[in-house]
């Protein structure tokens, strides 16, 4: 027997309807995205969902969570439709126009906490690539005394990191600076890169999901590295001597990244840490 009208209007039926759309559609995960959708437009968690099944949604919470639902089947990424993301524990205001962070690159902020914890004079960093400023705050809010140059090539990204710095109350330590690369940075302690790597043979066959993203922060160039390569020859001149330095790269790319670091610092020392997937994912460069 179908569902009379109230039940189709509960939490819990909306939520099989959510998800059957998204399945049909091919997204992965369906559950997952439809109780992210559902608890987006009630205002709720996802865990309460579940405690209040229930619950009806009103007629204008349903037409929305219906709008949401058929554009995450078109693969408009989920923290686009919701305006946010977490990272490292704390929740981002995320928009169109700057990349969405990873949870892979919470590997930077793990490495960086861990070196400040035995270098206590370090104070200054430059988070290169904020994008939405998630390496930054993460950093600020573990480490106090830091202080962090947050930079970025795009003013669309740098207002949402702004405004995320803002909302996390960190504006007396970390300025957002729009700049090329390092060019022009003073001396840091630290440096910290998350760059557009995706090389651009792998840019004509991404999935459907990057296409929403900013070219701007995916586009590596012909081989993924043509910022990286830049960013690392300025680097020399943008750290403090006895100083850190760690690059985001494509697992593929870790090899060639090392060999890079080492033209320009010969006598550092140079490793490859993984991520949680046990995949290559940061040059560390201890000067």
């Amino acid at each position: 027997m179908a569902p009379s009208a109230p039940d189709r209007n509960r939490v819990k039926a909306q939520l099989a309807t959510a998800r059957a759309t998204l399945a049909k559609a091919g997204i992965p995960y369906p559950w997952l995205d439809a109780e992210i959708l559902v608890a987006h437009v009630l205002h709720s968690s996802r865990e309460r969902l579940h405690s209040h099944p229930e619950r009806l949604l009103t007629a204008e919470q349903r037409r929305r969570l219906g709008r949401l639902t058929r554009r995450r089947a078109a693969r408009v990424p989920v923290p686009y439709l919701v305006g946010g993301r977490e990272f490292y524990g704390h929740m981002l205001v995320v928009r169109p126009g700057v990349l969405i962070p990873r949870p892979e690159t919470e590997l930077l902020v793990e490495l960086a906490i861990d070196w400040f914890a035995t270098h206590p004079n370090a104070r200054r960093v430059i988070d290169l690539g904020t994008g939405s400023g998630a390496v930054a705050i993460a950093l600020a809010k573990a480490v106090p005394r830091v202080r962090i140059e947050a930079r970025d090539v795009s003013a669309r990204a740098l207002r949402v990191a702004d405004e995320n710095v803002a909302r996390h109350r960190l504006r007396r330590r970390i300025t957002t600076v729009r700049g090329n690369l390092l060019r022009g940075a003073a001396p840091a302690d630290m440096i910290l890169a998350n760059l557009p790597y995706i090389p651009e043979a792998l840019r004509r066959v991404r999935p459907k999901e990057l296409e929403y993203e900013p070219a701007l922060a995916l586009d590596g160039g012909r081989d993924g590295l043509s910022l990286i390569r830049v960013a690392l020859s300025q680097a020399p001149a943008a750290l403090r001597p006895g100083g850190l330095v760690l690059f985001e790269c494509d697992p593929a790319q870790a090899r060639r990244v090392v060999r890079l670091a080492q033209e320009h610092w010969p006598s550092a020392q140079v490793s490859v840490r993984k991520d949680l997937a046990d995949l290559d994912r940061v040059v560390r460069i201890q000067t």
